[in-house]
């Protein structure tokens, strides 16, 4: 496979491999210290609390009423109300 130009390459393919060629260059040691940042990065934004369950519930109820109100192609009303029962058995609603 032959080499791609970089003026064949979009600007998030550049992005990218700009980022890799400087992880390419680093040391050891600095590999290491940006593992470890981006992994304090991660959990930083990540909530503290567990998901919260009205919302969920919420959410699933609008995503029935949006398959039984035949707004999702090729869902019929028979497909809606099983997906409906599934959610019902598995206490998501």
């Amino acid at each position: 496979m032959g080499k791609k130009h970089k003026c064949r390459m979009t600007p998030e393919e550049i992005a990218i491999h700009e980022e890799a060629v400087r992880l390419r260059r680093m040391s050891d040691k600095q590999l290491v210290e940006e593992f470890h940042r981006s992994k304090d990065a991660d959990n930083a934004s990540k909530p503290a609390d567990g998901p919260n369950e009205d919302n969920n519930a919420s959410l699933v109820e609008t995503l029935l009423q949006g398959l039984s109100d035949g707004k999702c192609k090729g869902v019929g009303g028979a497909t809606a109300y099983k997906v409906a029962q599934f959610a019902a058995e598995m206490g998501l609603v």
